[in-house]
């Protein structure tokens, strides 16, 4: 079994979390108007005739997706590495040049 790190643990949480994100929009927005037979109003301007949507068809629970994942996945990130020393100390570096590097 493959043992993470922290760190890598936390960059999965926010990749995640990104492309959660990014996906659920994205996929809303691949979709054309007329496929979700979204109602019309048509306006007459100086430069032309201009088309919109009375509504957009969002689903309210992707506003709420849109806020707390990413909010999940920083406090995630926080709590794993607000503890975690980042670097080596010069006693690790020490008994690491000293053994050849070797974990024993």
């Amino acid at each position: 079994m493959m043992r993470l790190t922290d760190r890598e643990k936390v960059i999965g949480a926010c990749a995640l979390a990104v492309g959660l994100v990014v996906g659920l929009w994205a996929g809303l927005w691949l979709l054309p108007a007329e496929a979700l037979n979204v109602p019309t109003n048509v306006q007459e301007t100086p430069t032309g005739t201009v088309e919109r949507a009375v509504y957009l068809p969002v689903p309210k629970s992707f506003f709420g997706v849109t806020i707390s994942v990413p909010a999940v996945a920083a406090w995630y990130s926080y709590v794993r590495l607000r503890d975690d020393p980042s670097e080596a100390t010069e006693e690790e570096v020490r008994n690491a040049v000293s053994d050849g590097g070797h974990d024993r």
